[in-house]
């Protein structure tokens, strides 16, 4: 199990790791409305041809080049980081456009439905039995989501969308044989083409932000290093961190965005939200508490 033989200073660091990462996935909100002046799709394109960048340095630092090409010469590794480049695509466009029209708290309610979600993926691609209070959560968590469409008369879309496209990556990411930060690189090249045919295209109709003042283009060049930067310090936690443990922390990123859409963006948090939020918090009780049982 994680955590297993390391010092109370190695878990106190790993911890600190695991906070830095969830604090820059719980803050992206504050990056996108840095370049808020932005369109919401150059965000994208920019975000993943520097990541590609970043990366590129990390893979070589790392001296993972044998395993990209091993990964690569693999069709059925290929075809499946092709469906994982897609789906990180989506989960990155959907919270970029989400931060973009100040609609954080649907990005939040997505990333607090996630754990349960995961669950429900384990049950059906992976054939894992539900315990009986997982199922209660699972229940708890789809009234939710039918009140807040009955209430507020619209599917929230973007919620679901962050929800449905990071769990579909995680499923993916689970079953394909490759090293992580390969992987990523791999899904950033894949992605690459289309972005910079993007960008060219702006750039070709004179609708380009970059370029225009070195400080947009710094800002735009950070999206980079603001994406690998939490993946990093996520894959040093993971190593130490117990898993119990892991679990509590990893609503602190939904919570950061939930304080930063109501605070800082200035949204509407009516009743139809509290009641989704509330029964969402019931939900990841429920299951946090069965998680504690379980692990003991």
């Amino acid at each position: 199990m994680p955590g297993q033989g390391k010092t109370t200073g190695d878990l106190k660091a790993g911890i600190l790791w695991a906070l830095i990462a969830y604090a820059f996935w719980g803050g992206m909100p504050l990056y996108v409305w840095l370049v808020r002046s932005v369109e919401p799709m150059e965000i994208l394109c920019h975000r993943i041809a520097w990541s590609a960048v970043v990366m590129s340095i990390v893979v070589h630092l790392q001296g993972k080049w044998p395993l990209v090409i091993q990964a690569v010469k693999n069709r059925k590794t290929l075809a499946g980081l092709v469906a994982s480049a897609v789906m990180v695509g989506i989960n990155w466009g959907v919270y970029i456009y989400a931060a973009a029209t100040s609609q954080v708290l649907q990005t939040s309610l997505g990333y607090y439905v996630l754990p349960l979600l995961s669950i429900l993926f384990g049950m059906v691609v992976f054939h894992e039995r539900l315990r009986p209070l997982q199922w209660v959560a699972l229940a708890i968590a789809t009234l939710s989501i039918a009140l807040r469409i009955h209430l507020a008369g619209a599917l929230p879309w973007i919620s679901i969308g962050v929800a449905l496209s990071f769990c579909f990556y995680g499923v993916l990411r689970k079953v394909i044989p490759v090293d992580a930060s390969a992987g990523l690189y791999i899904e950033t090249i894949i992605l690459l083409p289309v972005a910079l045919f993007a960008l060219t295209w702006y750039w070709l109709e004179g609708t380009n932000d970059f370029g225009q003042t070195w400080q947009m283009d710094l800002s735009l060049a950070l999206s980079g290093i603001v994406t690998v930067i939490p993946l990093y310090f996520f894959g040093l936690a993971a190593r130490i961190v117990p898993l119990s443990i892991m679990g509590f922390m990893q609503y602190f990123s939904p919570s950061i965005q939930l304080l930063l859409g109501i605070f800082l963006f200035g949204e509407s948090f009516s009743r139809e939200k509290q009641i989704s939020f509330l029964l969402i918090w019931v939900a990841l009780g429920v299951f946090t508490f069965d998680s504690i049982v379980h692990i003991r």
